[in-house]
């Protein structure tokens, strides 16, 4: 599909979906759908983090080929429409997007099995819904920003105290001041009970075995050089865990302006368990690049201790309870008995 861009005031809105529906059979019926994050390059595939989604369910294939069959006829405002025809026409486009099927409004209103979500659409009612999931969560929360954290999802998490459930940011840049902006910076740390980890790589030989190469050395991508997946996680070790994941960025451009699809999937234990151990790959690998990057820049890391074992038991300090290893044991040992 081509790219449809819309213009509307002094935004511009991308056609940013990545998916695929199969049809089958003489009546070409829409049966399969394969979605995600991925963009279909080379730094889709091979420069970045992300996400492929292969779904065989024909009443989601459905709602897709409904969305795409209305995307193709390229609806919106365009380039050159005044004020008022580009109002009139986008309000046209949401209210057509929104019309595909009915998406829940409150945790309590998501359906087990899978709920498609497409945009443009009106007002932050399924933004709220993503960031509620995650700080209403029983035990963790898991998600992934490639653009940073939007500010009414860090409004919740700075709520947090170390006693509330542990959540785990996964970011393609730290979460740090930037110059000129509006708003005082607000850092989420332990305190909140949540972690980070962002895109970052050994700048140096580890022992003389090992070397990194920067991905942005790679220059397969101009944005987005490690995280670009888009995916949360809510108590993904529990009898009852949802899954959010599809093409939207968690913010506001991509709830009301992009065309973007998503993917609510609640109860699936398999696909929650399959999300969850490629959270944990990505933070893992991540985390500690985070911290020595983040230590050496600051004098404050002692690098060539943590990478040796300890050979008496100073490791047990580690799993203390409010430390962060103990925290994530606890996940595992808090696991509900499944039937």
């Amino acid at each position: 599909m081509e790219n449809i861009i819309r213009r509307e005031a002094r935004t511009t809105a991308i056609q940013h979906n990545k998916f695929m529906v199969l049809l089958k059979g003489k009546q070409q019926v829409p049966k399969e759908t394969w979605t995600g994050s991925t963009n279909l390059s080379d730094g889709g595939i091979h420069g970045q983090t992300n996400v492929g989604h292969w779904l065989r369910n024909a009443d989601v294939a459905d709602r897709f080929l409904a969305y795409w069959t209305l995307l193709s006829e390229d609806p919106g405002a365009s380039d050159g429409d005044e004020s008022a025809s580009v109002r009139a026409k986008n309000a046209a486009l949401r209210a057509a997007v929104e019309a595909i099927n009915e998406v829940p409004a409150s945790i309590e209103d998501i359906a087990p099995g899978v709920t498609p979500v497409f945009s443009p659409r009106t007002g932050k009612t399924i933004l709220n819904l993503y960031f509620d999931l995650i700080d209403s969560a029983e035990t963790s929360g898991f998600i992934t920003l490639a653009f940073g954290v939007n500010k009414d999802f860090k409004t919740k998490l700075v709520e947090h105290t170390s006693d509330s459930q542990i959540v785990f940011l996964l970011l393609e840049k730290k979460d740090e001041a930037k110059a000129n902006a509006k708003d005082p910076f607000v850092a989420l740390d332990a305190t909140n009970n949540v972690y980070q980890a962002f895109g970052s790589f050994l700048n140096e030989p580890i022992y003389q075995w090992a070397r990194e190469t920067n991905a942005r050395k790679l220059e397969l991508n101009q944005h987005v050089s490690y995280i670009h997946s888009k995916f949360l996680l809510r108590d993904p070790l529990g009898k009852d865990p949802i899954v959010v994941t599809g093409s939207a960025n968690f913010s506001v451009a991509s709830t009301n302006e992009n065309d973007e699809n998503m993917l609510i999937i609640r109860g699936d234990q398999r696909v929650a368990d399959i999300y969850f151990t490629e959270f944990n790959r990505l933070f893992n690998h991540y985390y500690f690049r985070a911290v020595h990057q983040t230590t050496s820049a600051t004098g404050t890391g002692d690098v060539e201790a943590s990478l040796f074992l300890d050979e008496d038991d100073k490791w047990l300090k580690k799993y203390k309870p409010g430390k962060l290893k103990q925290k994530r044991l606890d996940l595992y040992t808090g696991m509900k008995g499944f039937a």
